[in-house]
C-alpha cells in the first residue's frame, strides 16, 4: 500500500505549488508580519526605506559624479536605478537564506516551506516600491526625461523578483546542509556587485572584460531597470526574451532542488 501510495504521489514540486495555494492567506499574514517587525521600533518607520538609500546615492555621488560626468550626465540618476535593484536582490536573498535556515518553526508545524523565501521576496518587492519615490523625485530634479517606456518597469521588476527567489532557495537548500554558506555569500555580494554596471557605466571597461560582465545574470536586470528611468529608453525585445529565459531557468532550479529536501528540512532546521 505504501509504495502504491507513493507512485500516485504528485511530484514534490507540485505538491509544493498546491500547499502555496491552500495557505494563500499565510503569505499575506507573513508579509505584514515582516513589515511589523522591521520598523515596528524604528521611529521613521517606513521612511527608512527610502532614506537609506537615498543617503548610499548622495555618498556614490560625491565619489564618482566627477570621475563619469562625461560618460553619464546626471550621474545620481544614473547609478540610483542600479542602486536600488541590486539592494533588492542582495537584501532578499540574504534574508530569505538566513530566515529559512534558522526556522525552528517547519519542526513543530506544517505549511509550505517556500512560503518563508516568497513572503520575503514580498517584503523586499514592497521596499522597492516605496523607494521608486525618491527615485522619481531625483530624476525630476535633475530634469531626466519619463514617458511611456516606464511601464516596462513592472515586468522587468517581476522577471527580477523570479530570478531572485530562484536564488534564494538555491541559498537556502545549501545553508540547511552547509553552516557557512551565507556568511559566504555575504562576503561574496561586494564583488558581485561590482561586476555588474551598478555605480559605473558598463562602456567604461576593455572589451575583454564585457564576457566578465554579462557573466553576472543581474547585468540584464539592472540595465532594463535602468533604461526606462534613466534614459526614457524601452529595453530590445532580446533583453526581455534573455531575462526571462535566465529566470526561469533560476527559479526552476531552486524550486526542484529545493522541493526535493523539503521532507527533510524539519530533521535539519
Amino acid at each position: 500500500m505504501i509504495e502504491y501510495d507513493s507512485l500516485l504521489r504528485a511530484p514534490r514540486a507540485i505538491e509544493e505549488l498546491r500547499e502555496l495555494r491552500t495557505h494563500r492567506s499565510l503569505l499575506r499574514e507573513l508579509v505584514s508580519r515582516n513589515l511589523k517587525v522591521r520598523y515596528k521600533r524604528s521611529a521613521f518607520g517606513f521612511l527608512w526605506t527610502m532614506v537609506s538609500p537615498t543617503l548610499m546615492l548622495v555618498a556614490l555621488s560625491l565619489v564618482f559624479s566627477r570621475t563619469f560626468t562625461s560618460i553619464t550626465p546626471a550621474y545620481p540618476a544614473y547609478v540610483f536605478p542600479g542602486l536600488l535593484l541590486w539592494n533588492f536582490f542582495a537584501q532578499s536573498t540574504t534574508i530569505a537564506g538566513e530566515e529559512m535556515a534558522a526556522a525552528d518553526v517547519w519542526k513543530r508545524v506544517r505549511f509550505p516551506k517556500t512560503a518563508l523565501a516568497i513572503s520575503t521576496l514580498l517584503t523586499g518587492l514592497v521596499n522597492l516600491m516605496l523607494a521608486l519615490l525618491p527615485l522619481i523625485l531625483v530624476l525630476l530634479l535633475v530634469g531626466r526625461p519619463l514617458g511611456a517606456a516606464l511601464f516596462t518597469l513592472p515586468l522587468t521588476i517581476v522577471l527580477a523578483s523570479l530570478f531572485v527567489l530562484g536564488v534564494s532557495l538555491i541559498l537556502a537548500t545549501g545553508a540547511l546542509y552547509f553552516p557557512d554558506v551565507m556568511p559566504a555569500w555575504g562576503m561574496l555580494l561586494p564583488p558581485l556587485m561590482f561586476s555588474a554596471p551598478v555605480v559605473y557605466p558598463a562602456s567604461i571597461l576593455p572589451r575583454w572584460l564585457a564576457p566578465w560582465l554579462r557573466a553576472n545574470p543581474m547585468t540584464l536586470y539592472i540595465e532594463a531597470f535602468r533604461a526606462p528611468l534613466y534614459s526614457n529608453a524601452i529595453p530590445a525585445a532580446t533583453t526581455f526574451a534573455a531575462m526571462f529565459a535566465t529566470a526561469l531557468l533560476m527559479l526552476t532550479a531552486g524550486w526542484l532542488l529545493f522541493t526535493h529536501f523539503a521532507d527533510d528540512i524539519a530533521y535539519r532546521a
